[in-house]
């Protein structure tokens, strides 16, 4: 597979940010800690006790039929990052209509079952799997599933267009950090002004098993973290680098445990504001 881009570099030339090499020795990062793979899936216990209160907590207790298999603290996270959606999407002039929803990995299917009982009947929701007998899992009425890679662009392009655009993107497929990062590439620039993108099970990227390490270069989390300094990359400047943003339209990159949210609206340069006149007699 070929070296990816990183989430930052929309284009090398126009950017300038390279994405580093990524080192191939498992369990030794170049300039960083000796470490090993902590754990596996396997190695988290099962809890089916009941779950921290919040709407997708309660949704999901009640969640019946096919199976869903999420992290306890997950729901909570879906209150914060997806709430807001649940009314439908509001566009920047304050047009409100439905959600369009796109989950990257149907699984089982449980977890189209449940955004639909979670974002309600108005909003469209799609799930993309890269197993062909998904196909059949999900109630077309509840979700509909499409067939292909998430690190195909032309497929994940297509999608997006029967869907008539995406507001909200879940990753929850491959969790290896070049079809993630396939991903983002192609759909970040499909989602709407406004919207989320989720990527959910980032601790992979610490696992050799999924391409990762502790701070190994190209990750999704090392490639989260490369997009806070760009986020503030109007107040520094670094040799070989442009003096704006190389994704001005990255609003905020919020970390939870084991989820990144990229939340998206076009921004400007930063400019400071006063209101009131009166200073201290000794302000100068």
């Amino acid at each position: 597979m070929a070296e990816p881009r990183s989430f930052l570099a929309q284009s090398v030339s126009r950017a300038r940010i390279a994405l580093r090499p990524r080192s191939r020795v498992r369990g030794l990062i170049p300039h960083g800690p000796r470490h090993t793979e902590s754990a596996g899936w396997d190695s988290f216990p099962l809890d089916n006790s009941p779950l921290e209160p919040g709407e997708a907590s309660a949704l999901a207790e009640a969640h019946t039929g096919r199976l869903m298999h999420k992290w306890r603290h997950y729901p909570q996270i879906y209150d914060m990052e997806f709430g807001p959606y649940r009314a439908g999407f509001r566009t920047a002039d304050g047009t409100a209509r439905p959600l369009r929803f796109l989950e990257i990995g149907v699984a089982e299917g449980g977890s189209q079952v449940f955004w639909r009982s979670f974002f309600g009947p108005e909003a469209t929701i799609f799930g993309v799997d890269i197993d062909p007998s998904c196909a059949g899992l999900v109630d077309p009425t509840v979700a509909q599933v499409r067939i292909g890679s998430q690190d195909d662009p032309a497929f994940l392009r297509s999608v997006v267009e029967e869907m008539g655009g995406v507001d909200v993107v879940l990753d929850d497929g491959s969790h290896i950090s070049e079809h993630q990062q396939a991903s983002f590439e192609t759909l970040w620039p499909l989602l709407s002004d406004g919207g989320v993108y989720v990527i959910e099970d980032v601790h992979t990227a610490y696992w050799p098993g999924f391409h990762g390490g502790l701070r190994l270069p190209g990750t999704a989390v090392e490639q989260a973290k490369d997009l806070v300094d760009d986020l503030h990359r109007w107040y520094y400047r670094a040799e070989g680098a442009a003096s704006r943003p190389a994704r001005p339209d990255v609003w905020s990159v919020r970390f939870y445990d084991s989820v990144i949210a990229l939340h998206k609206r076009s921004r400007s340069a930063p400019a400071r504001f006063t209101r009131g006149a009166e200073q201290r007699a000794d302000v100068v």
